[in-house]
């Protein structure tokens, strides 16, 4: 943290940002220097920093960027509406594989019964619940297709009904 507090002062970058440190770190490192965003996982399947993580990053103006907030796609239909192509890295991944894949879907069953209701798909409710937890908090759900791209916007619609839902952490 020392060497990247000097590249500040010389002007050769302007922020500094980790990726997935421990609470501990987190504020070792900003007592060096201050962080400005941390890059974490985070989804309705991830919520591990909710405890320690946000807390810390609200206290001390952090922000997160939240990957995968999409659940490595699972949201938005992947395994569940979509087949996974048998060279697809997540055919090896325990969250889309067997009993754990079968549990999931009743997870997935829930959020589209919820994503009707409101008026959207499950992956803009899914990520209309991250943009939902707080204003430090920034999803940032990786696409490569366009209509993918259209629908992850459409999450801000979903926002709203949310906002009337639901309270942040």
């Amino acid at each position: 943290m020392g060497e990247l507090k000097k590249l500040v002062e010389e002007g050769k970058i302007k922020y500094i940002r980790l990726s997935e440190p421990s609470p501990d770190r987190i504020r070792a490192h900003h007592a060096v220097h201050p962080i400005t965003a941390l890059q974490m996982e985070y989804s309705l399947w991830t919520r591990e920093i909710e405890d320690d993580i946000i807390p810390h990053c609200r206290e001390l103006g952090i922000g997160i960027v939240a990957y995968s907030p999409l659940g490595i796609g699972f949201f938005g239909g992947k395994a569940v509406v979509e087949r996974l192509p048998n060279e697809s890295v997540l055919s090896s991944n325990p969250r889309f594989t067997g009993e754990n894949l079968e549990k999931n879907k009743v997870l997935y069953a829930r959020l589209a019964n919820l994503a009707v209701k409101h008026g959207c798909t499950p992956s803009q409710l899914a990520l209309a619940w991250v943009l939902h937890q707080g204003k430090e908090i920034i999803p940032i759900p990786g696409t490569t297709k366009v209509h993918n791209l259209v629908n992850n916007i459409g999450s801000t619609w979903a926002l709203i009904f949310l906002a009337f839902s639901f309270k942040p952490k």
